[in-house]
Formats: C-alpha cells, sequence, structure tokens
C-alpha cells in the first residue's frame, strides 16, 4: 500500500466512522420501530441492486456516452451525469410518493410538484454543463495540438 492509499484511508475512516456510529446507534436505539431483518433486507438487498443493476447500466452509459464526445468535454459530461444520477437517487422516494402511500388522506404528506423540481434541477446541472462543455471546447480549440483535458 502506498503512502497515498495510507492517508486516503485514514481520511476515510476518519470521516466515516463517526456516520457508522451514528447510524448504528440509530439502528439499535430503534429496533422497537423495525425488526432487525429489515435492516438486513435492506442491506444486503441494496448491495445486491447496485452490483446487478445500477453499476453495469452506469457503466455502460457511461462509456457509450463519453466515448462519442470530444476529450475536452468529457468531463463536463462526467459530472452531469453523475449529479443527475445522485438528484434521482435522493429524489426518488418523493418521485414515487412513498410517503403519501403511506397516509393518503393526508394532505400535507409531500405536498409539493416533485416531478417538477427534480426537472428543474436537472435543467440546471444539464445547462451548466453545457456551458461548461462550450467553453472546454473553445478553450481546447485555441490551444496549439487540440488541447485535450
Amino acid at each position: 500500500m502506498t503512502k497515498g492509499e495510507r492517508i486516503g484511508l485514514v481520511v476515510g475512516l476518519v470521516c466515516g466512522a463517526p456516520f457508522l456510529t451514528v447510524g448504528l446507534l440509530l439502528i439499535v436505539n430503534n429496533l422497537d420501530a423495525s425488526p432487525p431483518h429489515s435492516y438486513l433486507r435492506f442491506l444486503i438487498g441494496g448491495n445486491v441492486i447496485h452490483d446487478a443493476i445500477v453499476a453495469p447500466i452506469a457503466l455502460l452509459v457511461g462509456w457509450l456516452v463519453i466515448a462519442r464526445f470530444p476529450p475536452s468535454t468529457r468531463a463536463p459530461l462526467r459530472a452531469a451525469l453523475f449529479t443527475s444520477a445522485v438528484v434521482i437517487a435522493i429524489a426518488w422516494p418523493g418521485l414515487r410518493q412513498y410517503g403519501r402511500m403511506r397516509t393518503p388522506t393526508n394532505s400535507t404528506v409531500q405536498p409539493l410538484n416533485y416531478a417538477r423540481s427534480v426537472g428543474v434541477a436537472l435543467a440546471i446541472v444539464w445547462v451548466i454543463a453545457g456551458v461548461w462543455s462550450a467553453l472546454a471546447l473553445r478553450r481546447a480549440r485555441q490551444v496549439p495540438g487540440g488541447g485535450a483535458t
């Protein structure tokens, strides 16, 4: 293990250990609300779904999209694809209206238009990526030798 890898490991442990501790304490303190097997099903199922479905799709989309664009625009595209995936993952419960399904008669549960909000957020992400790509293409054309970044 190189020095950089060791530093990365230590930083990851220092940053991640408090979150892991809080999560485990919350699970232990709330065992009366949800049985332990539901946590295991969530953790194991989430890993299986990620490794079998999400990761291969992400690799395929990344490969198909990124390979077709000039090198100078790949960083903005990667950033926009990653940000879009994170926005959709975070917004998924709201988009699916899981809260409203649990209490359909309570109009204060999920009162907003989440689809529109997610659409606006994704539009902003892709506009920024488009401007970034245009600037990167312009800079690459001005640099002798193509300026691939």
